[in-house]
């Protein structure tokens, strides 16, 4: 063979081995794969374990409940509500609602992400659902096709863009169901479907596996509008191609929807209210109260989770049918009735992300009188963030050691250092950091370091050993302080009610670090007793004190995020070692502070507490950072 032809071969090769290659890590297939039976949409005609069967969906036994959310979907406008009436019922006149309202909507020559995700997820839901209806004609379709081609270009275009932001992803799931409704009907459909197929594929999805569980936005934003509409799109690309993307995320991708569904649930406060880190929005949206219900079911459903259907019940038994607004009691009757698994309680604990950037979170039970502790230490992923790396949070019967709960503009004074469970360092916060463009981890990655430095945080240790819990991580790189070289918080957390925060930082060689404040955010202004200082949130109090450091006297400040500040600060050196213990109890009234005591070791530092099993806890220095006991 000349040696030009064998280059070209070679090469002809090779592209085709990386073509096979990037297809082959691809999740949802090409349009070509998907089913031509109707309904496709988490809907198959027949029995299989990717989607709810007809069959399934008309066993439902019609008992008082199912007749109340039935008629909540007859009463409402949305054409997805109507056609799953007709599902159920055959009820023509439902049928024949949807499809007027269908042919009813025309594009509005602009739309913002609820507008795109709400329209073309009912037109798409619908459109699958009523295929078969004879009402709904071959010509009626090619006219609410027509009708809908503009809102579906304009949710491309919108969701072109970076990978971490909330309504990017609105608006792509939204693009998403109605591309797999129509994909095969006609050339702009199919294209359409390429486009979406390929966001997921190349932008979302490895976003989730590179997160591994860590939400790239404050849980309000993200449970709503990026974990919703991905389960979505993937359970309906699951159905659509009857086959097992839920398997292949686990077996191929990390097992990344486990990991985020893992999140949602441990993120969720006994209030159900999420973990407030970052801007959380206030009514509905900052929790699972009001529009999570049907996702929850969905991602239980196709998961086989028992630790969802027992978050399933929890809500339920919280919220009763409450949980299902509007036309999301379509999900009722999807997933809710059809949760199979036995219900059981997850661990009382979960590391979210991993070493490059996570958070930690714990409890003392699943019961509503738990204390939940948690400690963040992750990268800055977007705006909606705050500059918070190493922050704490308590919660008991409501929040104790508090994360901004306020949030009425974005970068406003909840985003700063000053208000966060962290240190300022000379008196300096941490770094303002800016940074959301990137449409695929490797921009993302490019930008860790250099000028942006949007590496802010890395978890170091996390372990939970049943009695106690514990994280570590290293946030020096949070600030820009050139003296300091290092900055480690190690969060210890003895079930039920005390919490150890020992902190080490170290100067560059050659230099001493500044005055080092120590922070604390309290839901209202603290008392101050020998022992240290109380704080009560009206249902649950907190004692905070200094340990081994000597005298620190606090300093108690309001804040303009409606929070109490107390400020411990410690003079600078080459070397600073700080202990902090903090105590929780319910009702108002502090009971008797608790004998402890630190002693600093060599590298290691030792904290007994009087009547925790006489244990000695060892929190180890550089490089492992680990907490372990002992007697």
């Amino acid at each position: 063979m000349r040696p030009r032809l064998s280059l070209l071969l070679s090469i002809c090769l090779l592209a085709a081995a990386l073509c096979h290659a990037a297809h082959a890590d691809e999740l949802i297939p090409p349009a070509a794969a998907i089913k031509p039976d109707r309904p496709r949409l988490l809907v198959r005609p027949q029995p299989t374990p990717y989607a709810i069967s007809l069959a399934q969906l008309r066993s439902i036994p019609r008992d008082a409940e199912f007749d109340l959310m039935l008629g909540q979907l007859k009463g409402q406008d949305s054409a997805a509500a109507q056609a799953m009436v007709w599902l159920l019922t055959d009820d023509s006149a439902a049928a024949d609602r949807a499809v007027r309202r269908m042919r009813a909507y025309r594009y509005p020559g602009q739309a913002d992400t609820f507008h795109i995700f709400g329209h073309l997820t009912e037109l798409g839901l619908a459109y699958d659902w009523l295929y078969s209806y004879p009402g709904f004609t071959g010509q009626v379709k090619a006219e609410v096709r027509a009708n809908a081609a503009p809102l579906a270009k304009e949710g491309i275009r919108v969701s072109n863009d970076h990978m971490f932001h909330n309504y990017i992803w609105m608006s792509a799931g939204g693009a998403a169901m109605w591309a797999l409704a129509t994909a095969g009907e006609d050339g702009p459909s199919d294209a359409l479907f390429e486009q979406v197929r390929r966001r997921f594929n190349h932008g979302l999805y490895p976003a989730w596996q590179y997160l591994d569980g860590l939400p790239s936005e404050p849980m309000g934003y993200w449970a709503l509008y990026v974990f919703a509409p991905g389960v979505w799109t993937l359970l309906a690309a699951q159905s659509a191609f009857e086959a097992d993307l839920v398997g292949a995320v686990r077996t191929r991708q990390g097992a990344w929807l486990d990991r985020h569904f893992d999140n949602l649930v441990h993120s969720t406060l006994p209030d159900m209210r999420y973990i407030p880190w970052g801007d959380l929005q206030g009514g509905p949206n900052g929790g699972v109260t009001h529009e999570m219900a049907g996702v929850i079911d969905g991602a239980a459903w196709a998961l086989g989770s028992p630790q969802g259907v027992r978050f399933s019940r929890w809500l339920r038994d919280k919220r009763g049918v409450q949980r299902f607004y509007g036309e999301t009691a379509v999900f009722y009757m999807l997933y809710t009735r059809q949760l199979k698994a036995e219900p059981a309680p997850p661990p009382l604990s979960f590391l979210a992300g991993n070493r490059q950037s996570g958070h930690f979170i714990a409890r003392s039970a699943w019961d509503d009188g738990a204390t939940v502790v948690a400690f963040r230490c992750t990268d800055h992923f977007g705006d909606h963030h705050h500059y918070d790396q190493g922050g704490f949070m308590i919660y008991r019967r409501g929040l104790l050691a508090v994360d901004p709960p306020v949030y009425r503009k974005v970068r406003g004074p909840q985003q700063q250092t000053e208000y966060h469970n962290t240190l300022l360092i000379g008196g300096q916060a941490q770094r303002p950091v800016r940074g959301q463009w990137f449409k695929t981890v490797e921009e993302f990655q490019a930008n860790l370091g250099g000028g942006r430095k949007l590496e802010t945080g890395d978890i170091l240790f996390a372990q939970d050993a049943g009695p106690w819990a514990a994280a570590a991580g290293q946030f020096a790189q949070a600030y820009g302080c050139e003296a300091m070289e290092s900055c480690v918080r190690q969060l210890l957390f003895v079930r039920p009610d005390k919490v150890v925060i020992v902190d080490r930082l170290r100067a560059a060689a050659g230099k001493e670090l500044p005055e080092v404040q120590w922070l604390l955010q309290l839901p209202a202004s603290p008392t101050e007793e020998r022992e240290g200082v109380v704080a009560s949130n009206g249902k649950s109090w907190l004692r905070c004190r200094p340990m081994l450091s000597g005298e620190a006297a606090p300093v108690i400040s309001a804040t303009p995020v409606n929070t109490h500040r107390v400020s411990f600060t410690y003079p600078g050196k080459a070397e600073v070692v700080l202990v902090h213990l903090l105590e929780v109890g319910d009702g108002t009234t502090a009971g008797p502070p608790v004998r402890a005591a630190a002693v600093q070791a060599g590298r290691e530092i030792k904290v007994s507490i009087h009547g925790v099993d006489g244990r000695t806890f060892v929190f180890a220095g550089e490089p492992q950072y680990t907490v372990t006991s002992g007697g």
